[in-house]
């Protein structure tokens, strides 16, 4: 399993994306009519390089379903009350739930093996938070939330997961715990109390509390424990409710009935040895298929702002489906597609939101943006540096040539905690701790492989970065603010605002773009049902975990810690197998 947390996308080309974006926001803005746009519109007299209203209205090629798959061309047919298409923790959730409600429940999966990304899953409160002396996450924590998403969200799900994700938590950690794992909390990033950025401890890992990992090379720190439960789920389904999972099936088509006006009763999966298998479900198809950060024109189409940070690579070869935790795109969208293909319609929040972030330079504190001095490629402070990470991120793309600097001094550390990294559990304090620090910033300005620099005086570090000798005028101006306590110029809170004037001095510059995941996709209301452009219930048809439409807008903040584990994947996989039981 890949894990390497360094594969940093650099974000080149990405000059284009502001056109694309104007281009792409009237193609794909009234996203629901998406199935509806009319192919044959004329193009511009001048040809089809120049876009216009009407050829604005022509389909992209993933809206155009494919031809049906013949049923001669079906080596086996497959029955079950339901049938789940993926193997991650949506999927997997949703068909344990099913399941425990008596439901035959069969999952098919294109990966080989049960799948997950990272490792931490959002609860409002549980039993873990109550033995570990963590208090219920405050309503005001999602409504903060829901603000920073521009209110561009689904709020029914929102409090939907706040008011049964301790059900849903506890559950899946009695489940756990059976199974001889241990429960983790992945610590929040503490702020103070009234800070607009405090992300508030609540989030669920899993501890190997002493086993063998059911996977080689799984890396052991907390927010990437995951496989530890979705092994566990499929164990479950498989040996405790008599449920069946088949792997290396890749779902082509979906079956709607009456012309595709009907129920969708089966999904049609390609098996390893080339032959068909129909998959048919008496009550129930429930998608379950991950993001489309690895289609090119869904990129475009839904997510234009981001479609160049993903690596051309990915757009151009097959998806690994057994991919772990890895920076750059994922899949192709095949759900999403197959969902369009039978009349859903997409999302009503433009454009998708990303998962990922630039990652600002200099050392940080987890979900923390550099609480130092930040300047722009002409030697300029360019913002208020006190701000979670991601949102932070969001300056860089507005700067010249989309590149953030970071000047510190030795005594950084005296002042913030740092970690560097959102897998470490705890904040680096105290005398030892500052001069780890000090020496790590230090191995890496002398070189392996990343991007800090180190001098004995601040200009040589100004040089070492390439900026303008004019860049001391502004460290200056920062460090009479410093000395005054007041920020006039950004209005900083005090308590982040001190001198750089202890040797040696460090510097790094920023350009890169994290990008874990795209969000979001079909309209889906808060029973999980795949929806049309009225917002209708397309009969049968149900969709979990990343793909669920308008749960996020605009940044993913991760101060909601584990948001769309928690959400998606956890509450909604556990109340949409419930739901399925009981009405369909």
């Amino acid at each position: 399993m890949e894990m390497d947390r360094r594969n940093f996308l650099k974000g080149a080309g990405v000059t284009a994306v502001g056109a694309m974006a104007a281009a792409t926001l009237g193609a794909c803005a009234p996203s629901a009519d998406a199935g509806k746009k009319d192919a044959s519109a004329p193009v511009s007299a001048d040809g089809e390089e120049y876009l216009t209203a009407e050829t604005m209205k022509k389909k992209w090629s993933f809206e155009i379903p494919p031809e049906p798959i013949a049923e001669s061309d079906i080596a086996e047919t497959i029955e079950a009350d339901v049938i789940v298409v993926g193997a991650g923790t949506a999927g997997l959730m949703t068909a344990n739930s099913a399941a425990e409600e008596g439901k035959n429940v069969v999952v098919v999966s294109a990966s080989t093996k049960p799948t997950s990304r990272g490792g931490s899953n959002n609860a409002v409160y549980c039993k873990a938070f109550e033995e570990q002396g963590y208090e219920k996450v405050p309503v005001s924590q999602y409504q903060k939330e829901i603000f920073c998403q521009m209110h561009k969200v689904d709020q029914r799900k929102w409090y939907q997961h706040y008011n049964n994700s301790e059900t849903a938590m506890n559950w899946t950690i009695d489940l756990m715990e059976k199974a001889g794992y241990s429960i983790d909390i992945e610590i929040g990033t503490p702020d103070e109390e009234d800070s607009l950025y405090l992300q508030r401890t609540a989030a669920v890992g899993w501890n190997l509390n002493g086993q063998e990992p059911p996977e080689e090379g799984m890396e052991v720190v907390t927010g990437k424990m995951q496989p530890l439960l979705v092994y566990e789920l499929a164990r479950h389904l498989t040996e405790d409710l008599s449920g069946t999972i088949y792997y290396k099936n890749v779902a082509e088509q979906l079956v709607r009935e009456d012309e595709n006006t009907g129920r969708v009763t089966a999904v049609i999966c390609k098996r390893e040895d080339g032959t068909y298998a129909k998959y048919v479900g008496k009550n129930a198809i429930v998608l379950a298929t991950g993001d489309f950060s690895g289609d090119r024109d869904m990129m475009r189409c839904f997510c234009p702002e981001t479609a160049d940070f993903v690596d051309p690579k990915v757009y151009d070869s097959e998806p690994d489906y057994d991919q772990g935790f890895k920076y750059g795109g994922i899949y192709k969208g095949q759900g999403q597609k197959m969902g369009l293909w039978v009349g859903a319609a997409w999302q009503k929040s433009f454009p998708n939101c990303t998962m990922g972030s630039y990652w600002a330079p200099g050392p940080r504190n987890l979900y923390t943006n550099h609480l130092g001095l930040l300047l722009d490629r002409d030697g300029n402070r360019y913002m208020n540096e006190d701000c979670i990470g991601p949102m932070a991120a969001e300056n860089i793309t507005l700067l010249p040539e989309k590149k953030a600097y970071a000047i510190w001094d030795a005594g950084y550390a005296k002042h913030e905690a740092v970690s560097g990294d959102w897998t470490v559990d705890s904040m680096m304090t105290g005398e030892e701790a500052i001069a780890a620090a000090v020496a790590g910033w230090t191995k890496t300005a002398e070189g392996n492989g990343q991007t800090y620099v180190m001098g004995d005086t601040i200009e040589e570090v100004i040089e070492k970065l390439g900026l303008p000798k004019e860049t001391i005028e502004t460290v200056n101006r920062y460090n009479e603010l410093a000395e005054a306590g007041v920020d006039e110029d950004f209005h900083k809170d005090p308590q982040h605002l001190h001198p750089i004037a202890e040797g040696p001095f460090f510097g790094e510059m920023c350009e890169t773009f994290g990008f874990l995941t795209v969000l979001g996709g079909l309209n889906t209301n808060v029973n999980m049902q795949v929806c049309d452009a009225d917002d209708k219930p397309i009969p049968g048809l149900y969709n979990v975990g990343t793909m669920v439409g308008d749960m996020f807008s605009g940044t993913y903040t991760f101060m909601i810690e584990g948001a769309n584990y928690g959400m998606t994947c956890v509450t909604f996989g556990y109340l949409t197998g419930k739901y399925i039981a009981e009405n369909e």
